[in-house]
């Protein structure tokens, strides 16, 4: 009896090995890498000193499976440069040649080093810089009166917003190319005019989700030591603690920036109530919204062309180029210039592409003429979606390039076809 005892024993001593050794590996890949691409050799070049200092002090709060890449080009200083940014400090920097942030084919190549050298489960892409919305110039060549993403000067100065710009669609060839077709969770523009239709839709293919404003943001950029851990959370609607801070930061900046004032030298209390309007763009929906606005916009084909009545009155526009203003809330100026019942029906296509936004009808603007439309502008904050588009108008026939001719060069005209309107 006693030996039979002793071989059971030894047998289930055998069986809990075996198991032991079948028992799943962990798997180490990291979760996300994150990059930050700075397009800091401009104006913006002591805002980027601060925005790093935010980065170092937020990516203290990461694991090893977060990663958080940086390529940084200032003006001033070294040649540009990849760094990881861990325990608030730069770890296997890489110094590169020195070249244009504005060129695609750089972006490309730092999207490859990315993926290639800190591959993830899950990629994000921060684009830090100057930017004008979807308006068109020549890629990476001197400034035309207009212009995309980017600002690079050239020449390591910062005496100006920069020469050089990349347009949107070279812009999301170059991050598809670089990432090998790996599709990011996210890119965000910390920078203006970013959040409009245009390029939402421009790069639909490419992320799951476009993050920024439609406004003009402040030169400081987002606080970055408070969203750092936010563009790593594992959490389906990541996108709302990162609009949550970056909000509330600058609506806190505004009222209590102190006495004398730290900001823009105004007087005490005259922001008080400014943020920046922001909002994440859902691209799996904007195929739907794509349709369903073409369907909108054909019920009032006789306010749409030159000679049409389509009214821009005091309606929400969050831009303003030269002296022109061009990206106007999609959702407000489509409500006001299409009947209740087939707005009605289009909008809950558009809420389903806007899973989140937060707006803001007073942000700073150095032009004089956005203000002022602030105060006369006729509606809510519930009257706005906070995502832009843009609509032809005679007035910007006298741009260079013609807007309303370079509006078609978007993906999103395949499908609004504003040429069949006169343009």
């Amino acid at each position: 009896m006693r030996k039979i005892s002793l071989l059971l024993l030894l047998v289930l001593f055998l069986n809990s090995c075996h198991k032991d050794d079948d028992s799943p590996i962990e798997d180490s890949t990291p979760e996300r890498t994150v990059l930050v691409y700075m397009a800091a050799e401009n104006n913006l070049a002591t805002f980027a000193d601060n925005d790093l200092n935010e980065i170092r002090l937020g990516s203290k709060s990461l694991t090893d499976k977060q990663q958080l890449i940086a390529y940084i080009d200032r003006a001033g200083t070294t040649p540009p440069f990849f760094a990881r940014i861990k325990d608030g400090q730069y770890v296997d920097s890489v110094s590169v040649e020195e070249s244009l942030t504005a060129d695609p084919a750089i972006l490309e190549k730092a999207m490859n080093y990315m993926h290639t050298n800190y591959p993830a489960k899950s990629y994000g892409l921060v684009l830090w810089g100057h930017a004008s919305g979807w308006l068109v110039s020549k890629d990476s060549v001197a400034y035309a009166q207009s212009r995309a993403y980017g600002g690079d000067t050239g020449n390591g100065s910062s005496s100006s917003s920069g020469n050089y710009w990349m347009n949107i669609p070279s812009m999301a060839r170059a991050i598809q190319n670089g990432m090998a077709s790996i599709p990011l969770t996210f890119i965000m523009g910390d920078c203006c005019s970013f959040g409009c239709v245009e390029i939402a839709y421009e790069l639909r293919n490419i992320t799951e989700y476009v993050i920024g404003s439609p406004a003009e943001i402040p030169d400081e950029g987002a606080p970055y030591d408070l969203i750092v851990p936010d563009l790593f959370s594992s959490s389906a609607d990541f996108y709302k603690s990162v609009i949550d801070h970056y909000y509330n930061y600058y609506l806190d900046m505004y009222k209590n920036q102190g006495n004398p004032p730290r900001y823009y030298n105004l007087a005490y209390g005259d922001l008080e109530g400014y943020s920046v309007p922001l909002l994440s763009i859902k691209t799996s929906e904007l195929e739907a919204l794509a349709t369903k606005t073409a369907e909108l916009l054909s019920t009032i084909k006789d306010k749409l062309g030159p000679e049409g009545s389509f009214n821009f009155t005091n309606k929400m526009c969050y831009a303003q180029y030269g002296n022109y203003r061009y990206s106007y809330d999609m959702f407000n100026i489509l409500k006001s210039n299409t009947a209740e019942s087939d707005f009605n029906l289009w909008s809950a296509t558009f809420w389903n592409a806007i899973p989140y936004h937060f707006n803001s009808l007073c942000w700073y603007s150095p032009y004089t003429q956005l203000p002022n439309d602030m105060k006369s502008f006729d509606g809510q904050a519930d009257d706005c979606g906070v995502l832009s588009m843009f609509i032809p108008n005679t007035k910007y026939r006298n741009t260079s390039p013609n807007w309303n001719k370079t509006i078609q060069q978007f993906q999103w005209n395949n499908v609004i076809q504003w040429q069949q309107y006169g343009w």
